[in-house]
């Protein structure tokens, strides 16, 4: 299909600069880098384009801290210093922290500042989660830190809380419950996993692996950005 094909190229393309963008030595530039790049990309699945800034969000009080990108509603309130923002946490729809390749400690540190966000003053709280060019985990780990186990007669991967009947008791345990959202983009490691809800106060996340990735990316990204968008026309 011919959607299908844009799809890929714009995966093929962010991956392609990941890998050139390797020549760059200074981190900080090199992640600075990578992140521009995702923006423009994702800016490419809307018209008009997603707000995406990269800053902090704040209550009027406290704030996150550094964030890598923050996907705004239409009309925010921006505070801009430079290439930087101050978002009102009401303003913020999504956030998304960029990894390189993402490690444990790094799942530990967006774990923390998932919480941080969601503990700032308002009630709505935007989404929060990691997009890995490469992550430093075996697929195995990542599946079974997000509640999943392995089937290895079949080789695939379940979630015991979606088998009719079974005891709650033996659900795997969820250790990044915080996260809304975790997707990796490493060859034989491509994985997108969103949390859903099951039933009542009770959450889990699904798995998509469909080709290619980002078209997941890119949903995700339209289905918080238009409805926003669409709630101030006339």
């Amino acid at each position: 299909m011919k959607f299908a094909e844009f799809d890929q190229y714009s995966e093929d393309l962010l991956m392609a600069q990941y890998y050139v963008s390797e020549i760059i030595t200074h981190e900080l530039m090199k992640g600075e880098v990578r992140e521009d790049f995702l923006i423009t990309t994702l800016e490419s699945c809307s018209d008009p384009k997603p707000k995406l800034v990269k800053g902090t969000i704040s209550d009027g009080q406290d704030d996150a801290g550094q964030l890598d990108i923050i996907l705004c509603r239409p009309h925010a309130h921006l505070r801009k210093i430079g290439t930087q923002c101050f978002v009102e946490k009401q303003d913020a729809l999504c956030v998304i922290e960029v990894k390189g390749n993402c490690t444990g400690v790094d799942l530990k540190r967006a774990k923390s500042k998932a919480a941080l966000i969601q503990n700032l003053q308002g009630q709505n709280s935007p989404q929060y989660g990691l997009v890995c060019y490469k992550v430093a985990l075996e697929l195995k780990t990542i599946m079974s830190r997000f509640g999943y186990s392995y089937d290895a007669a079949n080789q695939t991967f379940f979630d015991n809380a979606t088998i009719p009947n079974e005891a709650e008791s033996d659900w795997r345990k969820i250790d990044y419950s915080e996260l809304d959202f975790f997707v990796s983009l490493e060859e034989n490691k491509k994985v997108f996993l969103r949390k859903y809800e099951l039933s009542p106060g009770k959450f889990r996340f699904i798995r998509t692996v469909q080709s290619p990735l980002i078209k997941e990316l890119f949903a995700m990204t339209r289905g918080l950005w238009i409805p926003a968008h669409q709630t101030l026309a006339p």
